[in-house]
């Protein structure tokens, strides 16, 4: 990345919070000092740390993110966020865009039928060429001519997602809006999850609803969460109850039986295993 386009960043971004650009979908974070584990829930996107870096988990799994690859977010998936160095001289700056899947949609369409797109492995970390660099540079520098957004926004992502199906692991991005992929069925149940987050998971049922055989969307919902449903069904309420608690401070134990916990007690041994403070200290 260019270090005028940093600098024009830098200029202009909050410090330590996630904002959304005039670009609709695209949204930067930049942390000038280094932080905590912060539990999130990432929607389907493309991330990249335009400077420095920082570390993500994915249950146990961890790994660490510069601005040689980008993390890519097929589904909605709970993860957590750590940056370990950054300061007021040299901060760390992240970029993430919502993917659009009616744009891929289209253009996967258009790509001419003899254009091979080549399987990778289906992990969330993908090299990040100077192409798909410049794409998204293209785009930061767009937000300094604001009348232009509507027009040249959506056919520089248009480049972006076409240079993204034609990437090494590009066969991973092309499976999300395929109907009747293993990455599309997944995607749907990950969505019926979040959508019933108070329901009880019966495994046997929601591999029925994706066509699946248990045994083969265990394999594959792990191979894309990082998480057995189960855990993803868990990680996901805790998410959604630390958030009511930060901006409602309701009563504890209602947000536990909202987000579909029965027990308050096993609610705050499992938040404290995730997030390492009680509840209570969140409110």
């Amino acid at each position: 990345m260019n270090q005028t386009t940093i600098d024009q960043l830098l200029r202009v971004l909050p410090k330590n919070k996630t904002i959304e650009s005039a670009v609709a979908g695209l949204f930067f974070y930049c942390a000038d000092r280094s932080s905590k584990a912060v539990s999130y829930i990432q929607e389907p996107s493309i991330c990249i740390v335009l400077q420095g870096e920082r570390e993500i988990y994915l249950g146990a799994d961890c790994q660490r993110f510069d601005n040689s690859n980008l993390m890519f977010c097929p589904v909605n998936i709970p993860l957590s966020m750590h940056i370990k160095h950054a300061s007021i001289e040299n901060p760390v700056i992240v970029l993430s865009m919502k993917l659009d899947l009616a744009m891929i949609r289209d253009i996967l369409a258009r790509i001419p039928a003899n254009q091979t797109i080549v399987s990778g492995h289906s992990g969330i970390k993908w090299q990040l060429d100077d192409t798909i660099m410049a794409a998204f540079e293209r785009l930061i520098n767009l937000l300094d001519y604001p009348n232009g957004i509507g027009f040249l926004a959506s056919l520089i992502q248009q480049e972006i997602y076409y240079r993204l199906l034609s990437a090494e692991q590009g066969n991973k991005l092309r499976q999300l809006v395929v109907d009747g992929s293993h990455t599309h069925r997944i995607a749907q149940a990950t969505d019926w999850i979040k959508a019933h987050l108070n329901q009880p998971i019966m495994v046997e049922h929601l591999a029925s609803r994706c066509g699946m055989s248990v045994s083969g969307f265990h394999q594959h919902f792990k191979e894309i969460t990082q998480l057995s449903p189960l855990q993803y069904q868990k990680n996901l309420r805790l998410m959604e109850a630390r958030r009511l608690i930060k901006r409602h401070g309701a009563q504890i134990s209602q947000i536990a039986m909202q987000v579909g916990y029965e027990s308050p007690s096993q609610f705050s041994r499992e938040y404290k295993r995730l997030f390492g403070v009680n509840p209570s200290s969140d409110l």
